[in-house]
């Protein structure tokens, strides 16, 4: 599954013409990209199903004094409150998160004197992330869609002739499943599903990012997906009917909404 998240970000950055380089680190994806490229990058961040949240990060050697020579340009003027947030990642060695965070948060003092800590509700909060060898100061969280990586939960056949039907695949494509679309498809509907998984651009994109739950099962579809498939036929060839999937059954106005915003749709 992390393997397929992985090629999955790789190919939501190149449609978008950025180039990602991810790899695993202790539990944590580490991804890294240039700096002119970055908006390319965190918009492909926020439409990859299987990723929470992103970070935007960077390094440091393991020094509280040049942490606080970088992050003091950001510190809100006299009178302001702050907090150091501090997390380790791996393995424990001289430093443990409560005391980087004190050494970090007397540093910021020393070159801030005006400043006060507060630890419940600051004003400012310097957030950093402590590995084994670097330290990383993080900016503002990059809220990604969640879900599962696509592909994971196998090929679902969608119905995409109108808006409620785009949500509706929306959903199961965060559950994982990957699309496949008849001839009836609303074209301008297949395009921005495309937005949360290339496979949809076109052929190549499909083969590239071929995926399943298991060996053997790669395009199989398991399943059909739209508000509403009273008209649906099953074209299975006499095997196990395709289960029918309608998740919009009792959603409310104001859930729609709210699933629209999600959905991209405005």
């Amino acid at each position: 599954m992390r393997k397929t998240l992985e090629r999955h970000l790789r190919a939501q950055a190149e449609v978008r013409g950025a180039s990602l380089s991810v790899r695993p680190w202790g539990g944590l994806i580490m991804a890294e990209g240039d700096d002119d490229e970055r908006l390319a990058i965190e918009d492909a961040f926020r439409h990859s199903f299987g990723l929470v949240a992103a970070d935007p990060a960077t390094p440091f050697p393991i020094d509280p004094a040049a942490v606080a020579e970088a992050v003091i340009v950001d510190e809100p003027g006299a009178g302001a409150t702050f907090a150091v947030r501090c997390r380790r990642h791996g393995q424990k060695g001289e430093w443990n998160s409560q005391t980087f965070a004190g050494a970090l948060g007397a540093e910021i003092l020393r070159l801030a004197p005006h400043l006060k800590v507060d630890l419940s509700n600051p004003d400012w909060e310097v957030k950093v992330a402590l590995m084994t060898e670097e330290v990383f100061l993080l900016e503002e969280r990059i809220v990604c869609p969640g879900g599962l990586p696509t592909g994971v939960q196998g090929t679902v056949r969608a119905k995409l002739e109108s808006e409620r039907d785009y949500l509706a695949s929306y959903l199961v494509m965060r559950r994982g499943c990957r699309l496949l679309f008849g001839p009836d498809a609303e074209p301008g509907l297949v395009s921005a599903l495309a937005n949360w998984d290339p496979a949809l651009l076109d052929e190549s994109w499909a083969d590239r990012l071929q995926t399943s739950p298991g060996v053997g099962h790669v395009g199989k579809i398991w399943a059909v997906v739209g508000d509403d498939l009273s008209d649906f036929v099953d074209e299975d060839e006499g095997r196990v009917p395709y289960a029918r999937l309608e998740p919009l059954v009792g959603w409310s106005d104001d859930a729609l909404h709210e699933l629209k915003l999600r959905a991209g749709i405005t």
